[in-house]
């Protein structure tokens, strides 16, 4: 008898620690999952709340509601629209700054609303030094442009776009090609 009572005791114990494991584990991953989507709806909340807009961010270029997306040169598989209508223009980044900057013209009759796209550096003679890939939530009105301001690839200050003044320590020139992916306008 008291054999059996052993048996059933630690069967009793054994599925009270599988339960209590088992609800640990499955509660850890949905109070994980739940904060992460939680924060990001709640710091998007607030943004909206204060109203704060910027022109052009950092950002990741997102389909906004009441978009749609133009990625490629295909005039009838983008209503009408091809890429070479957002232009990318006046870049400029002294030896001596941290940050990259450029315009974005939208000559599209609809508002832009986000872009991708690839910039890649290279030096006069054609050698790449880096290329960089970017998207850009934005609020560009048809016809207008927006400068944009984003971090330089150069952590160590020792380049210059070619165009810029070179400052007295003789840094290193280089160039810029914009490659869009693609861009969103609104209805």
């Amino acid at each position: 008898m008291g054999n059996k009572k052993n048996r059933l005791l630690t069967r009793a114990i054994m599925l009270a620690v599988l339960a209590f494991f088992a609800v640990s584990y499955a509660g850890a991953q949905k109070i994980g999952y739940k904060m992460k989507v939680k924060e990001k709806k709640e710091k998007n909340a607030l943004k909206k709340e204060a109203g704060e807009t910027t022109d052009v961010t950092g950002g990741d270029a997102e389909m906004v509601k009441g978009s749609f997306m133009v990625a490629s040169q295909c005039p009838s598989c983008n209503n009408g629209y091809r890429l070479d209508q957002v232009v990318f223009t006046g870049f400029d980044k002294k030896q001596n700054n941290s940050k990259e900057s450029f315009f974005i013209i939208n000559n599209t009759d609809r508002r832009l609303t986000g872009v991708a796209l690839y910039i890649d550096y290279r030096t006069p003679d054609g050698r790449q030094l880096n290329r960089q890939y970017l998207k850009l939530s934005c609020d560009i009105p048809a016809g207008e442009t927006r400068k944009v301001d984003i971090k330089s690839w150069d952590t160590q200050r020792s380049f210059y776009y070619y165009k810029s003044t070179p400052s007295k320590n003789g840094g290193n020139p280089f160039d810029v090609t914009f490659d869009p992916i693609c861009y969103y306008l609104g209805f």
